[in-house]
């Protein structure tokens, strides 16, 4: 008899947006239309708000690309001379990754080259990772991914695992072995029956 693994209900659907900074709006356009072909879609100014955790500049221009599947990628333009982020410290965002369709992934990354832009791999990553790594020019790490494995699925479905290798990763987090069984308890687990209510 198949396990059920009751989950409780999704409260998010995905991504609606993200937010980046560059200081250089019209080579951020240029970047994102020709090499990754996303369509601007929105283009606006953004009055300064104290206490609202955003940008600390007013009237800033804030401009939207579409990047597939009802999502969006957004920019906010600051000014020019300030600090670079650090992707490989806490609160940074080490690298952005988009979805291709396995059919279109030898074509994405050719045409990324084709525009000029050095792409380090494909390689494969292990299961169903198939990726390649470049720049924007604002020093953004993007990926370019795809889902190689033979069985069909949905990119969360792709990545989900069977308990014993949840396990053994859970383990080198929590020496309590409670805590690995509370976690465990939460994951889908791959060969199990998965419903939301």
């Amino acid at each position: 008899m198949t396990q059920v693994l009751e989950l409780p209900s999704q409260l998010t659907r995905g991504v609606d947006h993200l937010a980046f900074v560059t200081d250089n709006m019209p080579m951020t356009m240029d970047f994102y239309t020709q090499v990754l072909q996303m369509r601007l879609v929105h283009v606006r100014r953004v009055p300064f708000e104290r206490d609202r955790g955003q940008p600390p500049y007013d009237n800033l221009r804030h401009y939207f690309f579409d990047m597939g599947n009802d999502s969006l990628l957004a920019f906010f333009e600051y000014p020019k001379g300030l600090d670079r982020q650090n992707r490989d410290l806490p609160g940074g965002m080490q690298h952005l990754a988009f979805n291709v369709l396995p059919e279109k992934f030898d074509d994405a990354v050719q045409h990324v080259r084709a525009s000029g832009v050095e792409v380090i791999g494909p390689m494969s990553l292990g299961g169903r990772f198939w990726s390649a790594y470049f720049y924007d020019p604002n020093g953004i790490r993007l990926e370019l991914t795809t889902n190689r494995a033979t069985e069909p699925s949905t990119v969360v479905q792709s990545v989900y695992q069977t308990e014993e290798e949840a396990r053994s990763e859970l383990n080198t987090l929590f020496t309590d072995s409670a805590m690995v069984d509370k976690w465990i308890a939460h994951m889908p687990i791959k060969g199990q029956q998965v419903s939301n209510p």
